[in-house]
């Protein structure tokens, strides 16, 4: 009798430990799910990094008097229609009328454009890249960088796969994401290279760090805007001046331009 209150009484103390568990489970899975940004689909590229920065920094500024996703709701409309088309659908935002009960009609717009606008906040909601404060620009101060996707490296042998910031030696870097710490230390291009794979997804690549944040480690995680680092020249970029060369990798393996979004990270406050 004792024993089988004893059974009894662990076979409980099991199921109720099991359902702690499970609330547990499910309530980290639902907030991973509604914090994480979904990693950049080979797909959505094409469109986000075609939008001028301006337009974007225009839509987030107006944008941050309206709903939640204000900002998205402008940048799809004004991103995708002529400034005479956009015009109607911006003055009903504008005027507090949801996305999803805007007067198409009053535009007189065709099909397929009606189409595209709600594909592309669709786009910009599910990729908040363009969410204003969801990232952090990786340099202290205003570095000087250009597009340079695609130039020639090493007499035209490889192609350049990311944007050069150039600063003064010593200048802070910073993560531009939230994730964890993949790679650390030296390679023969990258010199003191710092690998971050985001929580989004994709994977942050800074190199020819002068110096890496002590306190780094591989495995440990790290918030956006913590200190990585600071500028130099290390690596292939021995003869160069003091840059950092960033890379952003999306999770298929593919190296994506990096400089659409670090113009428009750069407005952000680090």
């Amino acid at each position: 009798m004792i024993l089988r209150k004893i059974i009894n009484s662990v076979s409980r103390t099991f199921v109720l430990a099991l359902q702690i568990l499970l609330i547990l489970s499910m309530g980290w899975i639902s907030w991973k799910l509604l914090n994480e940004t979904p990693a950049i689909s080979p797909h959505a590229f094409p469109y986000l990094t075609s939008i001028a920065s301006e337009i974007i920094l225009d839509s987030q500024n107006e944008g941050k008097n309206l709903s939640k996703t204000g900002w998205a709701d402008l940048l799809a409309v004004q991103s995708t229609l002529s400034k005479q088309d956009a015009s109607p659908i911006v003055q009903q935002l504008k005027h507090g009328i949801a996305f999803g009960k805007i007067n198409w009609k009053s535009a007189a717009l065709s099909q397929q454009l009606i189409h595209d606008v709600k594909a592309r906040r669709t786009l910009l909601i599910k990729y908040p890249l363009f969410e204003p404060q969801r990232y952090a620009f990786p340099v202290q101060g205003k570095p000087w960088y250009e597009d340079s996707w695609g130039a020639d490296r090493e007499g035209g042998i490889r192609k350049h796969e990311g944007t050069d910031l150039f600063a003064k030696e010593g200048t802070p870097l910073f993560s531009v994401s939230s994730g964890k710490i993949e790679k650390l230390g030296w390679n023969r291009l990258g010199g003191e290279r710092v690998g971050i794979r985001g929580e989004d997804g994709n994977y942050y690549y800074y190199a020819h760090l002068k110096q890496i944040e002590p306190s780094l480690k591989i495995g440990q995680s790290i918030l956006k805007g913590d200190p990585i680092g600071t500028m130099g020249h290390t690596g292939d970029a021995l003869t160069t001046p003091d840059h950092l060369h960033f890379g952003i990798q999306i999770p298929d393996g593919t190296w994506i331009n990096p400089y659409p979004f670090l113009a428009v990270w750069e407005h952000y406050p680090t």
